[in-house]
């Protein structure tokens, strides 16, 4: 018979899943930028690589404080 997550081990899950997706996100950035003019960029939008990184990594800590807000308001932390 297989036992349900508890409620910590389901949001650790998803804590992890969605640092998986920050990581692939950011390698996946950095796999298709291009050198232009000694600058590596992303798209077509003229943002170089560090800013997208930087975005990234403000969208993931963002995402984090709001899951330690919800934990801690349903005393789950």
């Amino acid at each position: 018979m297989i036992t349900p997550f508890t409620t910590e081990q389901d949001q650790y899950r998803q804590i992890q899943e969605m640092k998986m997706y920050y990581i692939g996100l950011r390698e996946g950035v950095s796999m298709y930028a291009h050198w232009r003019d000694g600058v590596q960029y992303v798209g077509t939008t003229g943002k170089t690589l560090k800013e997208a990184i930087d975005q990234i990594n403000t969208e993931e800590s963002d995402r984090l404080k709001k899951i330690d807000h919800l934990m801690a308001k349903f005393g789950w932390k």
